[in-house]
């Protein structure tokens, strides 16, 4: 069997030579997200700039050897898009088969499917520690990159200084992911309708929204894309699903959040304009994520995933790989919440996030104890730290004295949302 290696990349501190002793180690999201590739942007972002930086690729991602399913993830976005558009029972069968064909694929070379998890993943980051000659780090996990955190504070406590869980990635059990976006999606339009230009300009957001996709339920809008998508007669159809997939994704930015009133109203009125690059740009983003690795760490994590579609799923949990991993290998050991460790540890939760709700990562700050402190930021979605300078400086000065509490107070200073209103809809 042909056993998969991470690839780690040290970016040495340029605030400070020599480097403080303790490392910032970045664990990325994904699962499946390449990192290293990134690693310039990483390293002029610091984390703590008197330290080194550490980033790994995780196994089956970036540079790690070997490449799981070489070819094969474009088959797999096609697949997901598919059940994205119309979530027929034919486009599922089609997806459970293309992730069959990846993971028979993936055994004829000679891959084993028990190598992966976040167990594994964590004894790979400890292998590196060992390897740098590291003997304690900073550890900075950035959604699924918090589940490989968490279990690596509760299996390898001694080797870690202090713990930052940026957007956390709920433990099990997990709720529907539908469920918890439709919470953050709320959550942005009780905001617009107590926003006093939102409000003006959008006076019913929800209601606005709810129309929209029973207006595309009977008539997709024909939708102009760059030639790079490759669609016949560069158009692509916005279904109803596909365009709740595409709110959804703008909830992750809070970049998005100034003109997202004004992308809902404006497909609500049938014009499509600027949506195609919209749509451009996230399939952009998708088309660096390797599929391949996230159903073979998700599959040994997830035993919910084994089981069939649960009643009340919509669009969003079918892309999810419910039906995916029954056959796939061995569930594997579950990743882990470190109840009651002693490690410093920071939670932060951005009031939007479509991953996992602030209650929800409160509760796990709770579970963790008294060594852990939890701090939602206004106005933000998932990943803090990338887009709230004030969170940024939360974390670096949590990891320079995590003894010490952070002065929290620019959490409640953060500017308003500027949204664009109706009235400048061209």
């Amino acid at each position: 069997m042909r056993v998969p290696t991470p690839a780690a990349f040290r970016w040495p501190s340029s605030a400070q030579q020599p480097s403080l002793p303790d490392p910032v180690v970045y664990i990325n999201g994904g699962p499946g997200n390449p990192l290293t590739i990134y690693a310039t942007y990483q390293a002029r972002n610091p984390y703590a700039p008197r330290r080194d930086l550490i980033l790994v690729d995780q196994r089956g991602s970036g540079r790690s050897e070997p490449s799981l399913c070489p070819g094969l993830d474009r088959t797999l976005l096609e697949a997901n898009l598919a059940v994205a558009a119309n979530g027929t029972a034919d486009a599922m069968v089609k997806r459970r088969a293309a992730y069959i064909t990846y993971r028979d694929q993936a055994t004829r070379r000679g891959i084993d499917l028990k190598a992966f998890g976040t167990r594994v993943t964590v004894e790979d980051f400890e292998w590196v520690r060992q390897a740098l000659g590291i003997e304690r780090w900073n550890v900075y996990g950035e959604s699924y990159g918090t589940a490989v955190a968490m279990t690596l504070v509760a299996l390898h406590p001694e080797a870690v200084r202090s713990a930052v869980l940026d957007s956390i990635y709920p433990p099990d059990p997990v709720p529907l992911w539908s469920a918890v976006v439709s919470a953050a999606r709320d959550a942005f339009f009780v905001h617009c309708a107590q926003d006093e230009a939102c409000s003006a300009s959008f006076p019913d957001l929800a209601g606005t929204y709810r129309e929209t996709l029973d207006r595309l339920d009977r008539t997709p809008l024909i939708v102009n894309v760059p030639p790079q998508l490759q669609q016949p007669n560069d158009q692509a159809r916005m279904t109803a699903p596909l365009f709740e997939v595409l709110v959804n994704r703008l909830l992750y930015f809070p970049t998005a959040y100034p003109t997202l009133p004004r992308i809902i109203q404006s497909v609500h009125d049938g014009d499509a304009r600027g949506l195609g690059n919209l749509v451009a740009s996230e399939m952009e983003a998708a088309r660096m994520e390797n599929r391949a690795t996230n159903a073979a760490v998700e599959c040994r994590d997830r035993p919910h995933f084994r089981n069939p579609l649960p009643p009340g799923a919509n669009v969003m949990d079918r892309t999810q790989l419910y039906g995916v991993c029954e056959g796939w290998s061995e569930l594997g050991p579950a990743p882990l919440v470190p109840i009651g460790a002693s490690v410093p540890t920071l939670v932060l939760a951005g009031q939007f996030d479509p991953v996992a709700r602030p209650s929800l990562s409160r509760h796990v700050a709770e579970l963790i104890g008294r060594s852990a402190r939890w701090i939602e930021f206004p106005l933000v979605g998932h990943n803090v730290r990338g887009f709230s300078p004030c969170g940024a400086k939360i974390a670096a000065d949590f990891i320079d004295d995590p003894r010490q509490a952070p002065d929290t107070s620019c959490a409640d200073r953060r500017p308003p949302i500027r949204f664009v209103s109706k009235a400048q809809i061209p």
